[in-house]
């Protein structure tokens, strides 16, 4: 239809010609912009807020339960009660016979090797195994158990202790079972019995003339009251009185036989502790001998022989062999325990310091095994000293739970200066506690 104005709008010519009039948007954006605007979003679109919302919720809950530990480092390094024991020479020499091989298992005071001197070790020891078999037999007083001396020529400087021992040897031997003082012992006791014989049977001498004695006198008594009486004669008196005086006479001479034989009694006692004395004495040089021996042979053999000091595996220390020389102090040998009690030594420093505890758990990556190839030892704190070691560092004691064996189940094997860093796990504290510090403290001034 036409309008008053005598024109016509685009809505009157499309309805005169039958067109459904376009919408708004179509006349306005392009085909391209209709198509991005006509299709629905996607699902993250729609509810992209409330999941990031869900998102957030989550992670904060998650906060109170994942815990996070507070770790303390602190250098570290493996030792041990009973620590592989290094053996050095010491003294400077050739070495002549090489007794021990690599890995090889020994007993404690097995020889490991020898060096050169002026005596056949061999002799040295058999001269050290015959003293040992002699002072044993001394001190159980079995002189004729002590073996006879063996011939030794070259026992270089123990050789003068060689004399020694053999001059107080031939000694002893007075003072064996059937040696010269118990010969002569037995001698002075036979001389003791004959003389207390005799004196028992001056005892009974003495006895009877007592008895004689008392009969001459009684008749004495009787001849002076007749002679009193002048029945006898005096002469006849006197020949009493003779009689009388001649068996006490007897008495005095029995007990100055009797102080005799108690005087050799005596005597004879104080050689028998004579004896008994100078056995003992010889028994004791004898030992004396043994104990100078014995401390020259420890010598030469601390010099010249090299043993284990415990039973362990050998291991050398450096590359040598038999006519090597070797230098006084050198090391030669490593004796490594089949069981070592082993623990680690942590150097705290006083940072931190006041968080460690006993019964904490140390993670321990040693700098001889990578931790990502090994793995780490796990060990807990079981000693805190209460002073500081040095430069104000405590030294901690760590139990390690499982020897060197890792986490990765590898055993380890141990070597001196083993060394890395020590983690100490003080606290597991969850995020939210380690988020929340900083507000608490905060709230709390």
């Amino acid at each position: 239809m036409p309008t008053p104005s005598g024109s016509y709008s685009l809505e009157a010519i499309l309805e005169a010609v039958n067109i459904e009039a376009p919408d708004t948007t179509d006349r306005i954006y392009s085909n391209e912009v209709i198509e991005i605007i006509s299709h629905k979003p996607a699902w993250i679109v729609r509810y992209g807020i409330g999941l990031f919302f869900v998102i957030i919720v989550a992670l904060f809950t998650m906060c109170f339960f994942i815990y996070y530990p507070d770790i303390i480092k602190a250098p570290v390094r493996i030792v041990g009660e009973n620590l592989p024991k290094q053996i050095v020479s010491r003294t400077e020499a050739k070495l002549v016979t090489l007794f021990a091989k690599q890995n090889t298992v020994v007993k404690q005071g097995d020889i490991l090797a020898v060096l050169f001197s002026n005596a056949d070790y061999k002799e040295v020891l058999a001269f050290e195994g015959w003293i040992n078999q002699a002072e044993k037999q001394v001190n159980a007083y079995n002189l004729n158990e002590v073996p006879t001396l063996p011939q030794l020529a070259n026992l270089g400087d123990l050789q003068k202790s060689y004399q020694e021992v053999s001059l107080q040897l031939y000694q002893l031997s007075w003072s064996a079972p059937n040696g010269y003082f118990i010969q002569k012992q037995e001698a002075i006791k036979k001389d003791l019995a004959v003389i207390e014989a005799l004196k028992q049977n001056g005892n009974k001498q003495k006895s009877l003339i007592t008895q004689d004695l008392a009969l001459q006198q009684n008749l004495l008594q009787v001849n002076e009251r007749m002679v009193n009486e002048k029945v006898l004669a005096p002469l006849d008196l006197n020949k009493d009185k003779s009689v009388v005086i001649s068996k006490q006479q007897q008495l005095v001479q029995t007990d100055a036989n009797t102080l005799n034989q108690d005087a050799s009694l005596v005597a004879k006692s104080k050689e028998l502790v004579e004896i008994e004395k100078n056995r003992n004495d010889i028994i004791q040089n004898f030992k004396t001998a043994l104990f100078n021996a014995k401390t020259a042979l420890a010598d030469w053999k601390n010099k010249y022989i090299i043993t284990a000091p415990e039973a362990g595996k050998v291991q050398f220390s450096s590359y040598f062999q038999e006519n090597s020389w070797i230098k006084q102090g050198q090391e030669l040998f490593y004796i490594v325990p089949e069981q070592p009690i082993l623990f680690a030594e942590v150097m705290a420093s006083q940072q931190n310091f006041g968080k460690i505890k006993q019964g904490q758990q140390v993670n321990i990556a040693l700098n001889s095994f990578p931790r990502n190839e090994f793995g780490i030892l796990k060990g807990i704190i079981n000693y805190i000293p209460a002073v500081p070691y040095k430069d104000s560092a405590f030294l901690l004691k760590v139990q390690l739970t499982k020897g060197l064996t890792t986490s990765y189940n590898k055993q380890l094997p141990f070597t001196n200066n083993l060394s890395g860093t020590a983690e100490i796990i003080t606290q597991d504290a969850s995020l939210i506690d380690r988020l929340l510090y900083q507000w608490r403290g905060l709230w709390r001034r």
